[in-house]
């Protein structure tokens, strides 16, 4: 079925010249006529609307997609907003022997399927599209305002008092509920309602582009009365099904397999969703600044200094292994196939765990703002660790090979001697121009050969081969 996307024009409509009745008898103005005259002859006045750039405008849609239930009931809607009770599936549960879960069939009315399911405690499983500019979920959107059936959704059910989740009944009290596959039609639900209940209005507070209501518009408007219609899309009978007697495990498998149908989930993502407890040792030990790409809008850029989750994960990997070659894909796969990959401990022991956060630590904090200070007049140079990528990863299974070879004493030795090179080396301490240059010239299996020069640079600089970091003396003597 193809996508149509409904475009609109806006006609600009002048008025005719008013012919001048008489004609001036003196070149001289009086103070009046002058301000008229200039009135006449001046450009039209502006609009003062100011359209919202993508950022600001999902930024404010956000925000009033996450007070839309204080609006609504505000408005007088609070009755169909009652906190949800337990869930009554429609049929009998079937079992998954994968994770040993119960699988289960809901219907019930949109009002207390959008707080079930909070918009808010599912925003860290994947950044919402720009909805208002996609050409299908604008189309879903309009087609559900217009009463169109909708696909089920996956939702677990877990238990926030029993370590690991596992919800045996979904009548207990402690409940919690996590979009497994879903969560884009989940966004365009609440955005049909808010089309709905506040229209026009949303092109005024900046949420809606003007192009984007006009494409709503007649199927708004054709639901009639404001209130009734409102209340009728939140009376709305959603069906979705409900997964149960399943743990933080299992919550995952689903979550990464599903999330391929429409538009797959991010390496990036994956990553970070499947490494929470890395990620959350490093922002709580190592104070590292860290760029969470599950909680980002679109066209929302990371920040230069900051780092990506996923680029610390595959470089704690690389410096565990002492490997330059690690590849979030693989790492990807393998996880998938740990059945305990939410511990921390099963991928790392406790010794991994703390040289990892003190070495990360030390990279991106002391190495990192060194580098910053000395290249502070080249982009390209200043934020090559934050950049992630093969560097990073590189350069820290540089350090582990150093920490495996010796001991994480003499990986602070070497780093010691490092800071020392980059506050005292000049305009170019790293060499990074010869760097650049070195790189440039790699022509065949570059990605392997990039992250190969980074690595034996720097083991060579940090076991005492060189007193700098000699790139291009080092890529010559490389074999692949």
């Amino acid at each position: 079925m193809s996508t149509e996307v409904m475009t609109s024009t806006a006609a600009y409509l002048g008025s005719e010249p008013t012919p001048l009745a008489t004609a001036f008898a003196s070149t001289s103005l009086n103070e009046d006529d002058s301000m008229e005259k200039k009135k006449m002859r001046g450009r039209p006045p502006k609009n003062t609307y100011k359209a919202p750039n993508r950022v600001e405008r999902q930024e404010l849609l956000r925000a009033r997609i996450l007070k839309l239930k204080d609006e609504l009931e505000e408005a007088g809607f609070g009755a169909l907003l009652a906190p949800p009770s337990a869930i009554a599936p429609i049929a009998p549960p079937v079992p998954d022997p994968k994770t040993g879960g119960q699988i289960a069939h809901v219907q019930e009315p949109l009002g207390t399927y959008i707080q079930r399911v909070s918009v808010q405690d599912n925003f860290a499983q994947r950044q919402p599209f720009d909805h208002l500019k996609d050409p299908i979920y604008m189309r879903l959107i309009r087609d559900f305002i217009e009463h169109a059936a909708m696909p089920e959704a996956k939702v677990a059910a877990l238990s926030t008092s029993v370590k690991g989740g596992r919800a045996q009944s979904l009548t207990q009290p402690d409940i919690r509920y996590s979009v497994i596959d879903g969560l884009q039609r989940l966004y365009c639900y609440v955005i049909a309602i808010l089309l709905v209940f506040r229209r026009e209005k949303l092109v005024e507070d900046r949420c809606v582009l003007k192009e984007s209501w006009d494409y709503f518009r007649d199927a708004v408007e054709s639901t009639g009365d404001v209130q009734a219609a409102t209340q009728e899309i939140l009376k709305r009978e959603i069906r979705y099904e409900i997964f149960f007697q399943i743990d933080l495990e299992g919550l995952l498998h689903y979550m990464v397999t599903y999330n391929t149908g429409q538009r797959r989930m991010s390496l990036d993502v994956q990553l970070e969703i499947m490494q929470r407890p890395l990620i959350d040792e490093l922002a709580l030990n190592a104070n590292i600044p860290i760029w969470h790409e599950t909680q980002t809008v679109p066209g929302k850029s990371k920040p230069k200094e900051q780092f990506s989750a996923s680029d610390l994960i595959i470089s704690a990997r690389a410096f565990i292994t002492a490997n330059p070659q690690v590849k979030k894909q693989d790492q990807t796969e393998e996880l998938l196939e740990e059945e305990d990959y939410l511990e921390l401990n099963s991928k790392f022991d406790i010794g991994d765990i703390n040289d990892v956060v003190q070495t990360l630590r030390k990279i991106t904090t002391d190495v990192h703002k060194r580098i910053m200070t000395a290249y502070a007049d080249n982009p390209t140079h200043k934020y090559i660790l934050s950049n992630g990528g093969m560097f990073l990863l590189s350069f820290a299974a540089a350090c582990g090979k150093l920490r495996s070879d010796a001991n994480m004493g003499q990986l602070e030795a070497a780093l010691l001697r490092l800071y020392n090179l980059i506050d005292n080396g000049g305009d170019d301490p790293l060499n990074l121009d010869e760097y650049q240059r070195t790189v440039a010239g790699i022509k065949s299996s570059r990605g392997k050969a990039v992250r190969r020069l980074v690595y034996d640079t720097f083991r060579r600089f940090f076991n005492g081969t060189t007193s700098r970091l000699e790139w291009a003396d080092t890529y010559r003597g490389l074999t692949l």
